[in-house]
């Protein structure tokens, strides 16, 4: 659920920023109805509180209160779809569930607050009376009359007004999110694997089978016998009759091909049930128990649960001293790291963390799945000798799932993992087998449609002109000939796949140029494509041949060629679900939808990860059959050996001796990038309570609301200055507005002034009030004050603190016991703190989908309803991704024994300078409100 809030606040914050609040509300809604469809109502208000708090935070008031009405609306669309109400159902239980509560609430807000009713109401009338003195200019004297005298008694009748409003507004809402989301949260959520539930209490360490009436913890030695696994729904088992011992003091390996079901059977020696056959163990599971069992997950995005590494390693434990956490980074490799941000690490660095995570309880079973993946040949030794010396010294028993050879190599045992005999049919069409033999020689290519690839003088750096400025590499230069396949390569870091997304025109550079055959280079079927690191963000559709003709605009007979090509075969894989594909496979159907596009030049980022043997032989010898066509491939990679038949020549990145200069550039950052962004430097109000800074935002709203006027904007404006210096804030963070904000301000402005207020003033010929305009100035500068201090808000605040200001307020809470079934403060506690742990990876996934329709468009005649489309199927790809990093996470907080127990060190607290802030704000405000 923390993972769907994080897409719909992420819309949110959109649609806060650039004017889609409409369509923000209906996109939002989808992942909340879908976590109304699958899980109980106390889920759906979670969602809410965490959807709320992600986006106040990252957006201010208004992105939060859309997060709201999408939160309202979407549950309340997936209750209905669960229990199959009727069109006429939902619009009377959205008037009695949602417009009643609603009239009541804003009766209450505008009843208390009058003055700014009175000033808003006033804005209404201006607007009106410019309206119609166009109206009257325009010979529409009668339709001028006729609407001021409805707004005025609209506005006179606001007692009687707002309720009808709210209940045609609410039931109007309703319909639209119903016969517009409807239908997609229904296919979204039917693709979605069953929900899991995470109790809220230590999980049980009954064991699957056990030799003791009232076992203790004792994970190992564990005995399967005729084991198999069946997915719901599916008719062939992943893999059957697996006999196998795990013991103490031994680094066992499982391997086998793509598919064969090794990340299957891993969290089934770690304790899940088997379908079939018998699992057999001493004693009890003991998940986050010393002596017990820990896993590390396949994805460190999912396996990681704390926003700072001590965070990490602390979570849902009573606390740990400073020289544990240091002797359990250096055990990994993070020496030194205890403070650093999570979201700030890379992938090679959050797998080491979530091992260390994994080794806190002392384990005496430890599962690891593919946990030395995202490491380079350096980092996967150091791993792999750290699991034989847990082994060899402390007696844990290691399984470890793994295609990497030197992996194998330091292992005591391998067990090959085949997979049912009905499944293996991956390799063949029609029962026939492909062979799998690169040519020795290519010839002359029938034709040359590869293009000439030119980069002179790259450089690039992340939020160039910004505070953010990343600098990542410097005055590049490389060319690559026409059908010539080229490998890029070098250590981790030096922006090998920054070049990727350059070099396919994804990315702009700060400097230099890439040319594709003299022209700038397109990111296009028809130019240059990206085949993406991780495979999954290259599927928008649901199922493998679909996704196929969508990304090359083939037919099925030539979707079926290119799935033959990589070695799998259509009549099985044709119709198969992506969700249901192992890593590999989906790997192999990413790069059948690029190879069928015949593009002039093919980027691949890293397309070996994840692959066996057999997988990545078909992988070489389909590039080897592009290289044949002609067509220039640039293969960024770590795997230098496997492409040896294919490769022209080798290009090596270094890593830059004296570190990359600042890129100089004029470029101010927009609004969009710089939303939920952390200034990355110190200051007085970083060093400030989180708390405090909250406060400082909610006293500013009130000071607003109570009394709208220039007084109230001096105060505003002063505290923001003012935050701004404490902030050190520098002019390069701030955004320019958008060209949208601009020009509504401008005809605001104007059609208010000419509606009239006192004073008035003659421009040529044409009056114009200056109270009219001084009003609506004072509604613009209060909310440019308001999202300004919002950005502030994010630019001072490290978002890793807010998980411990979560926690104090639950302790208080609990102290004085408020909350209640429904809304408890610790499961929100620890779901906005993994929302805000997962929200980096989510932003990241959005782009990436982006970019993958993006390059999916021809050039040249799509219609606007195949983008619209092609969206709403990127919003079910995010979505579903979300439920598998929510599964993902979920099991590693089981694993990390459940509960809710401490989700971040002890932060900091309010002291001395806290209080005189929230004096001196609190007593500006009511001065402001009193002189107003």
């Amino acid at each position: 659920m923390a993972a769907l809030a994080d897409v719909a606040a992420a819309v949110c914050v959109i649609g806060r920023i650039i004017p889609i609040t409409g369509a923000a509300i209906l996109i939002a809604a989808v992942p909340f109805g879908i976590v109304a469809v699958r899980r109980r109502l106390r889920a759906a208000v979670l969602a809410l509180v965490t959807g709320w708090t992600v986006a106040f935070l990252f957006g201010g008031y208004s992105a939060a209160n859309l997060a709201a009405s999408a939160a309202l609306f979407g549950g309340f669309i997936g209750i209905a779809l669960r229990r199959r109400w009727s069109p006429g159902t939902v619009v009377l239980a959205a008037i009695g569930v949602i417009a009643v509560p609603a009239a009541a609430v804003s009766l209450a807000l505008v009843s208390i607050f009058a003055d700014y009713r009175e000033f808003m109401f006033t804005q209404v009338r201006n607007g009106w009376r410019g309206i119609a003195r166009l109206l009257t200019n325009g010979n529409a004297e009668q339709v001028s009359h006729f609407g001021s005298d409805v707004i005025g008694w609209i506005l006179d009748n606001w007692v009687i007004t707002i309720p009808v409003f709210s209940g045609v507004g609410v039931a109007v809402a309703a319909l639209m999110v119903y016969f517009v989301d409807h239908g997609i949260v229904a296919a979204i959520a039917s693709r979605l694997a069953p929900p899991v539930e995470v109790a809220d209490t230590e999980p049980s360490d009954t064991p699957d089978t056990c030799d003791t009436p009232d076992p203790a913890i004792a994970p190992v030695p564990v005995q399967l016998r005729d084991v198999g696994f069946t997915y719901p729904g599916a008719v062939i088992p992943v893999f059957s009759g697996v006999d196998l011992t795990v013991v103490p003091g031994e680094v066992l390996a499982i391997s086998g091909p793509n598919g064969a079901g090794k990340s299957t059977l891993a969290p089934i020696i770690a304790g899940a049930a088997p379908t079939t056959g018998d699992v057999r163990r001493p004693g009890g599971l003991g998940y986050g128990r010393t002596d017990g069992t820990a896993v590390v997950g396949q994805r460190p995005e999912t396996g990681v649960l704390g926003m700072r590494v001590a965070d990490e390693l602390e979570w849902g434990t009573d606390g740990l001293d400073d020289d544990v956490i240091e002797a359990l980074l250096h055990m990994v490799g993070l020496d030194g790291m205890a403070g650093a941000e999570t979201a700030s690490l890379s992938g090679g660095q959050l797998q080491r963390l979530a091992i260390a995570g994994a080794l806190v309880r002392r384990p005496a079973l430890l599962v690891s799945d593919e946990s030395t993946a995202m490491l380079d040949t350096t980092g996967r030794r150091e791993i792999m000798a750290l699991y034989r010396r847990l082994a060899r010294e402390y007696r844990v028993a290691v399984v470890h799932v793994t295609h990497d050879p030197d992996d194998l190599a330091a292992v005591d045992r391998v067990y090959t993992l085949r997979g049912h005999p009905a499944r293996q049919t991956e390799s063949g069409y029609a029962g026939v087998p492909v062979q799998y033999q690169i040519p020795q020689q290519y010839g002359t290519p029938t034709y040359r449609w590869g293009g000439r690839v030119v980069a002179r003088g790259l450089g690039f750096a992340h939020d160039a002109g910004t505070p953010w400025e990343k600098p990542v590499f410097e005055d590049f230069s490389m060319s690559v000939q026409p059908g010539e396949t080229v490998l890029v390569t070098g250590p981790n870091g030096v922006g090998k796949s920054t070049l990727a997304r350059l070099l396919v025109g994804a990315e702009r550079p700060t400097a230099g140029m890439v040319q594709i055959d003299d022209e700038p280079t397109r990111n296009a079927r028809d130019a240059a494509l990206l085949g993406h690191q991780f495979a999954r963000l290259s599927l928008i559709r649901g199922r493998v041949r679909e996704e196929v003709r969508d990304a090359a605009g083939v037919d099925d007979a030539g979707a079926d060629r290119a799935l033959v090509a990589l070695g799998l075969n259509p009549q099985v894989y044709g119709d198969a679900r992506v969700n249901e594909l192992s890593v590999g496979q989906q790997r192999r159907v990413a790069l059948a939808g690029l190879m069928a596009s015949r593009p002039r030049v093919l980027v691949l980022d890293e397309p070996l990860a994840g692959l066996d043997e057999a997988s990545r032989s078909a992988m070489v010898a389909a590039l080897a059959s592009l290289k044949a066509d002609g067509i220039t491939i640039i293969v960024v990679t770590h795997d230098i050996d496997p492409f040896a038949p294919i490769a022209d020549r080798v290009v090596a990145l270094p890593r830059p001796e004296n570190g990359v200069a600042a890129i100089r550039t004029r470029s101010r950052a927009s609004l969009v990038n710089v939303v939920g962004r952390v200034l990355p430097y110190d200051s007085p109000a970083k060093r400030l309570w989180a708390g405090t800074k909250v406060s400082v935002l909610l006293i500013m709203a009130l000071m607003f609301a109570i009394n709208p006027s220039w007084w109230t904007v001096l105060v505003g404006v002063i505290v923001a200055l003012a935050w701004t210096a404490l902030g050190r804030v520098r002019r390069r963070a701030i955004p320019r507005l958008p060209w949208w904000f601009v020009l509504a301000a401008v005809i605001g402005g104007l059609i208010t002034s000419f509606g009239g207020g006192e004073p008035y003033v003659s421009v040529v010929g044409v009056r114009f009030g200056l109270g009219g305009a001084s009003s609506w100035a004072t509604l613009l500068m209060i909310t440019l004050t308001s999202l300004y201090m919002s950005l502030l808000l994010c630019w001072t605040t490290p978002m890793v603190e807010i998980p411990s200001l979560l926690q104090q307020v639950a302790s208080v809470a609990r102290r004085i016991r408020l909350g209640s079934r429904r809304v408890d403060l610790r499961a929100a506690t620890v779901s906005v703190s993994v929302a805000l742990r997962m929200a980096p990876a989510m932003i990241a996934n959005l782009r990436i989908l982006a970019q993958t329709i993006s390059q999916r468009r021809s050039g040249r005649g799509e219609s606007r309803w195949a983008r619209i489309d092609s969206w709403f199927h990127v919003l079910g790809v995010a979505c579903s991704l979300a439920v598998s990093d929510a599964a993902d996470t979920a099991a590693t907080m089981v694993t990390r024994g459940g509960g809710m127990g401490r989700v971040a060190r002890t932060g900091r607290r309010p002291g001395a300078a806290d209080a005189v802030v929230v004096a001196v704000v609190l007593a500006a405000a009511v001065a402001a409100c009193v002189l107003g």
